[in-house]
């Protein structure tokens, strides 16, 4: 069966991560997305240079970003570019951004003028802080817009400690995957009526959004959730953290009190059972303490393997805290296709996006573009001659990848 995006075309005039990684999502569902970027580079395709990344000479911040796309390398600061630009545009189904307002401007892809081409088109931003209000155009990353302004930089910090960095894309990702919906909705809606639109989502809304739990007690003036050490839990067997002999941790979340007893009978602590200080939901809560040092006890004597094996076994709700290198080994997560092969790239797997659509494949992923790797072809085929392609290069309009 055809990929479900076949026949969408979409201009692409994004950078780094968030507006990239909505990208990508159209083109596994199979939309042609050409990635408009400088002569130099999407500056995350050097990603894996910068400290402290993992240091590799793969650039595999690109693969996440950047692929299965076509790249075209216009200096969009030059109006001959920006007239490149527009004849790609009435060609494209989607124009997808997360440039400023300012940069929008600057370099002529406003919604005005990208309408103006192509009024039909579906016109997609991902901004940093909304449309409105007074920090409507201070600069946005995922970091300071999704992860710090948003409070899950207090969420995550532990009681007593110093915030912490969150990992790198994490709001980028999420907030990508808002931005293909809202395209979806934009298509869907198009379908109806003939008409485009303008979609847009910022890291501000999508980090409330994530946090939304804790921000909507804050609404009806609940007051901030009590930070916890990890011995301080006040739950023994729901979101409750448990380190193993071999120094490893597991998190058991068994919300319906009626499970509590798995879990002790998973461990081999039937005498816990009988303990009459935790017969009841409501006296396991008042001796939480207790609980839980019980059950640090018991698992303090086996190794991280033995202690996944006994859950499993007894269907105890629970998750081993991994690292991304043992993820990537995972014989589950694998079986689930979740780290398809890039076809061009011997060797090397991507991750694959979260939506799964029944009968409809994705299509398997690409070996990301050379910086301008398409220019000459995209440019051809919407009217210009080699020879005036190659002259835009020599005045540093257009790049061609060597």
């Amino acid at each position: 069966m055809e990929a479900v995006l076949k026949g969408i075309k979409v201009i692409e005039v994004a950078s780094m991560a968030a507006g990239p990684s909505g990208g990508v999502m159209l083109a596994d569902f199979g939309a042609e997305v050409i990635k408009v970027e400088p002569p130099t580079g999407d500056p995350w395709r050097f990603g894996h240079l910068i400290h402290p990344m993992p240091p590799s000479q793969i650039p595999y911040t690109t693969f996440i970003r950047n692929r299965s796309k076509k790249s075209v390398a216009l200096d969009l600061k030059k109006p001959e570019a920006q007239a490149v630009l527009h004849k790609l545009v009435e060609t494209a189904d989607v124009f997808l951004t997360n440039s400023p307002l300012k940069v929008q401007s600057d370099c002529a892809h406003t919604y005005e003028a990208i309408r103006e081409v192509k009024p039909e088109i579906i016109y997609a931003w991902i901004n940093g802080f909304g449309l409105n209000g007074p920090d409507k155009d201070l600069p946005g990353f995922d970091v300071t817009a999704w992860y710090a302004r948003c409070g899950l930089s207090e969420q995550f910090r532990a009681k007593d400690g110093d915030p912490v960095m969150q990992p790198i894309g994490l709001g980028d990702t999420f907030t990508a995957t808002t931005l293909f919906a809202g395209i979806m909705m934009g298509l869907f809606n198009k379908e109806r009526t003939g008409k485009g639109t303008r979609v847009s989502t910022s890291l501000m809304n999508n980090g409330l959004w994530a946090n939304s739990s804790m921000m909507q007690a804050a609404l009806v003036g609940a007051p901030p959730m009590e930070k916890y050490l990890r011995d301080e839990w006040p739950q023994a067997v729901m979101g409750a953290i448990y380190k193993t002999r071999d120094e490893r941790f597991v998190l058991i979340n068994e919300i319906n009190p009626n499970n509590a007893a798995g879990v002790v009978e998973a461990l081999g602590a039937e005498h816990l059972k009988t303990d009459a200080r935790f017969t009841t939901a409501e006296l396991r809560t008042q001796n939480a303490r207790a609980l839980w040092d019980q059950l640090q006890n018991v698992i303090a004597t086996m190794d991280l393997a033995e202690v996944e094996t006994r859950f499993k076994q007894r269907g105890v709700n629970h998750g081993v805290m991994k690292t991304a290198a043992e993820c990537a080994e995972d014989e589950h997560m694998i079986a689930n296709g979740c780290f398809p092969e890039v076809e061009g790239c011997e060797g090397i797997r991507t991750i694959d996006n979260p939506i799964q659509l029944d009968g409809m494949e994705k299509i398997k992923p690409q070996k990301p573009p050379e910086i301008g790797g398409n220019s000459l072809a995209e440019l051809m085929a919407i009217g210009y001659s080699e020879e005036e392609i190659h002259a835009m290069a020599a005045a540093g309009v257009v790049g061609i990848a060597r």
